[in-house]
């Protein structure tokens, strides 16, 4: 999202999550110092997008790697963001009862 602001119609490769995951440590790292880093780095974000004018949450990137290029609006990163976090949050409302036993 902050190419996409930050450039003119930059164009992006596409990331697989789990396969980024298997090419890095992610799964070995310590849940606090990864909770604290995941938490600045969404404040970070949310910093840049919270100010944005609607001209903005339309700018577009072209993204590849992931089937034929596809065009993609700030907005449609930050709407793919909030359904995958809803569903995290969906699961540590069922967690956190669990955690005070």
């Amino acid at each position: 999202m902050r190419t996409i602001i930050a450039e003119g119609h930059p164009t992006i490769r596409a990331i697989n999550p789990q396969a980024w995951i298997e090419r890095t440590n992610y799964r070995d790292l310590d849940f606090g110092p990864s909770l604290r880093a995941f938490t600045a780095q969404r404040a970070g974000l949310l910093a840049v997008l919270e100010p944005l004018q609607p001209e903005n949450w339309a700018r577009t990137a072209t993204v590849t790697g992931a089937g034929g290029p596809l065009q993609r609006t700030v907005l449609d990163y930050g709407n793919r963001f909030a359904r995958h976090e809803r569903a995290h949050v969906a699961h540590l409302v069922q967690i956190v009862p669990m955690l005070r036993l």
